[in-house]
Protein backbone atom coordinates (compact mmCIF):
# COMPACT_ATOMS: atom_id res chain seq x y z
CA UNK A 1 0.00 0.00 0.00
CA UNK A 2 1.19 3.47 -0.90
CA UNK A 3 -0.93 6.57 -0.46
CA UNK A 4 0.64 9.94 -1.26
CA UNK A 5 -0.90 13.40 -1.17
CA UNK A 6 1.49 16.26 -1.92
CA UNK A 7 4.57 15.70 0.31
CA UNK A 8 2.94 13.23 2.71
CA UNK A 9 2.86 9.47 2.09
CA UNK A 10 1.87 6.33 3.94
CA UNK A 11 3.71 3.21 2.87
CA UNK A 12 3.97 -0.32 4.13
CA UNK A 13 7.37 -1.90 4.43
CA UNK A 14 8.03 -5.16 6.25
CA UNK A 15 4.52 -5.10 7.76
CA UNK A 16 5.02 -1.62 9.19
CA UNK A 17 2.94 1.37 8.08
CA UNK A 18 4.92 4.60 8.14
CA UNK A 19 3.63 8.08 7.35
CA UNK A 20 6.53 10.01 5.88
CA UNK A 21 7.23 13.53 4.66
CA UNK A 22 9.08 14.02 1.39
CA UNK A 23 11.32 17.05 0.83
CA UNK A 24 13.71 18.24 -1.87
CA UNK A 25 17.15 16.67 -1.52
CA UNK A 26 19.66 19.52 -1.49
CA UNK A 27 22.53 17.19 -2.41
CA UNK A 28 20.96 15.78 -5.59
CA UNK A 29 23.01 16.87 -8.60
CA UNK A 30 25.39 18.99 -6.48
CA UNK A 31 28.48 16.81 -6.33
CA UNK A 32 30.52 19.10 -8.61
CA UNK A 33 29.40 22.22 -6.72
CA UNK A 34 30.57 20.66 -3.46
CA UNK A 35 33.96 19.83 -4.99
CA UNK A 36 34.24 23.50 -6.02
CA UNK A 37 33.46 24.42 -2.38
CA UNK A 38 36.43 22.37 -1.19
CA UNK A 39 34.89 18.93 -0.59
CA UNK A 40 36.94 15.88 -1.49
CA UNK A 41 35.44 12.70 -2.93
CA UNK A 42 36.65 9.67 -0.95
CA UNK A 43 36.12 6.17 -2.37
CA UNK A 44 36.02 3.22 0.03
CA UNK A 45 37.51 -0.20 -0.81
CA UNK A 46 33.97 -1.61 -1.19
CA UNK A 47 33.20 0.95 -3.95
CA UNK A 48 30.99 3.22 -1.85
CA UNK A 49 32.01 6.86 -1.59
CA UNK A 50 31.42 10.06 0.31
CA UNK A 51 32.22 13.75 0.14
CA UNK A 52 34.42 15.09 2.94
CA UNK A 53 35.33 18.56 4.11
CA UNK A 54 36.91 19.06 7.51
CA UNK A 55 34.77 16.97 9.89
CA UNK A 56 31.67 16.93 7.66
CA UNK A 57 30.89 13.85 5.52
CA UNK A 58 28.06 13.26 3.03
CA UNK A 59 27.58 9.66 1.87
CA UNK A 60 27.38 9.13 -1.89
CA UNK A 61 23.85 7.73 -1.63
CA UNK A 62 22.68 11.23 -0.67
CA UNK A 63 23.33 12.35 -4.26
CA UNK A 64 21.17 9.65 -5.90
CA UNK A 65 17.56 10.82 -5.46
CA UNK A 66 15.75 14.12 -6.06
CA UNK A 67 13.75 13.67 -2.85
CA UNK A 68 14.51 12.50 0.66
CA UNK A 69 12.08 11.66 3.42
CA UNK A 70 11.69 11.17 7.14
CA UNK A 71 9.10 9.38 9.25
CA UNK A 72 6.42 11.49 10.92
CA UNK A 73 4.38 8.68 12.46
CA UNK A 74 3.69 4.95 12.41
CA UNK A 75 0.31 3.22 12.25
CA UNK A 76 -0.11 -0.09 14.09
CA UNK A 77 -3.26 -2.15 13.67
CA UNK A 78 -4.85 -3.26 16.96
CA UNK A 79 -6.96 -6.36 16.28
CA UNK A 80 -8.56 -6.11 19.73
CA UNK A 81 -9.82 -2.60 19.03
CA UNK A 82 -10.31 -2.98 15.27
CA UNK A 83 -8.46 0.23 14.54
CA UNK A 84 -4.98 1.69 14.19
CA UNK A 85 -2.87 3.29 16.86
CA UNK A 86 -1.01 6.39 15.68
CA UNK A 87 2.49 6.63 17.11
CA UNK A 88 4.17 9.94 16.35
CA UNK A 89 7.88 10.63 16.18
CA UNK A 90 8.46 13.40 18.67
CA UNK A 91 6.69 16.62 17.69
CA UNK A 92 7.02 16.13 13.92
CA UNK A 93 3.24 16.18 13.38
CA UNK A 94 3.02 19.45 15.29
CA UNK A 95 5.90 20.90 13.25
CA UNK A 96 4.13 20.42 9.90
CA UNK A 97 3.06 23.52 8.01
CA UNK A 98 -0.68 23.92 7.38
CA UNK A 99 -0.67 22.41 3.86
CA UNK A 100 1.33 19.37 4.97
CA UNK A 101 -0.80 18.98 8.10
CA UNK A 102 -3.97 18.85 5.95
CA UNK A 103 -2.34 16.27 3.67
CA UNK A 104 -1.19 14.29 6.73
CA UNK A 105 -4.74 13.91 8.05
CA UNK A 106 -6.09 12.98 4.59
CA UNK A 107 -3.39 10.32 4.21
CA UNK A 108 -3.98 9.13 7.78
CA UNK A 109 -7.72 8.72 7.17
CA UNK A 110 -7.22 6.83 3.87
CA UNK A 111 -4.48 4.62 5.31
CA UNK A 112 -6.52 3.80 8.43
CA UNK A 113 -9.45 2.73 6.24
CA UNK A 114 -7.23 0.59 4.00
CA UNK A 115 -5.43 -1.06 6.92
CA UNK A 116 -8.75 -1.89 8.57
CA UNK A 117 -10.02 -3.43 5.32
CA UNK A 118 -6.81 -5.41 4.90
CA UNK A 119 -7.32 -6.80 8.39
CA UNK A 120 -10.96 -7.82 7.86
CA UNK A 121 -12.66 -4.85 9.52
CA UNK A 122 -15.24 -3.57 7.04
CA UNK A 123 -17.24 -1.34 9.36
CA UNK A 124 -17.84 2.14 8.03
CA UNK A 125 -17.02 5.00 10.39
Amino acid sequence: MRIRIDNIECRCKDGRYDIIKWYTNKYYGNEEAMIEEGYERITNPDGSWYMKKDWFNVHGSCFADQESCYTIATLQYSSGEGCCDLITVGSRVLDLKKKDRKAFFKVYRLAEKQIRQDNGDNDEW
